[in-house]
């Protein structure tokens, strides 16, 4: 078992260093930085998005939302930043948050066996005509160009002269990537001691039904909050956070909800008297 997702990472790693190269290459014409880089993101996620379809699994694209922006930063560090203190900091917490959440993503999966569900339950939904559709624009470059807004504000913090006015975005970085680490191994925790069929309601979840969600939110929206006291004139980067939020409040959480109370008939329970994603006392 364990060579067999040992050698199954080892093809998603090609796979993504293919999408990688092809998506760099696209974009050495390109001249702004930005609309390069969004080029090299959205090839690298047409050829993703290929090898799903060979594969016949759309969850070779899950590791995507973290991987690809470790290339992103790093590459707009390179060709803008002043490597100040400050943004040395931004880039340590950003990484840590794509490792991080990348690790997460590899403890997860098994092998090519596996599958998101929420992947399974559309193309079960979907009329087999529509499935490429679906497949290509909800689940591969919906996140994409969610994520690619999410980074808009790393393209002014990399060349910002940041000071003591980036800490509070800093720290609310630290605090999204804190909910979804311990909400994540609080989870892993609960369900290997054999409550699979039961409703986790203890640490994070005790007062949030989907505090990884949150996590994920306010990391997103601490990147913003870096960018914003030294380019206010970018305020409507803001977007980008917002359509993180957008995307976990009118896709993930109704979906997760609809699925948890099909199969646990107590969530309804939980559901009443649990605050939806904030971190709020039990009613």
């Amino acid at each position: 078992m364990k060579t067999k997702k040992a050698r199954d990472l080892f093809i998603i790693a090609l796979i993504y260093i293919l999408a990688f190269g092809l998506g760099y290459l696209a974009s050495l014409p390109v001249q702004s930085l930005m609309l390069k880089v969004f080029v090299f993101d959205v090839v690298a996620t047409i050829i993703v998005f290929v090898f799903s379809v060979i594969s016949h699994n759309s969850s070779v694209y899950d590791a995507y939302w973290s991987v690809a922006p470790i290339i992103m930063v790093v590459w707009i560090y390179l060709k803008n930043s002043a490597w100040s203190v400050m943004q040395i900091a931004f880039l340590v917490v950003f990484l840590f948050w794509a490792f991080r959440l990348t690790g997460n993503w590899m403890e997860v999966f098994t092998d090519f066996s596996y599958e998101d569900w929420r992947y399974k339950k559309f193309r079960e939904e979907t009329p087999r005509i529509f499935w490429p559709v679906v497949n290509f624009w909800g689940i591969h470059m919906m996140p994409t160009l969610v994520v690619f807004a999410g980074m808009l504000p790393v393209f002014e913090i990399a060349k910002a002269k940041l000071g003591g006015l980036s800490i509070p975005g800093l720290l609310v970085m630290l605090f999204g990537i804190g909910m979804e680490l311990f909400a994540d191994r609080q989870m892993h925790r609960f369900l290997k001691d054999g409550n699979a069929g039961e409703v986790c309601e203890h640490g994070l979840w005790k007062y949030s039904r989907h505090p990884n969600y949150l996590g994920e939110i306010s990391f997103w929206l601490g990147v913003y909050l870096v960018m914003l006291p030294y380019e206010w004139s970018h305020w409507y980067y803001g977007t980008g956070f917002l359509a993180v939020g957008i995307l976990f409040n009118v896709v993930s959480v109704p979906l997760m909800e609809k699925r948890q109370l099909a199969r646990r008939p107590q969530y309804q329970v939980y559901k009443a008297c649990t605050s939806r994603l904030l971190l709020l006392p039990r009613k």
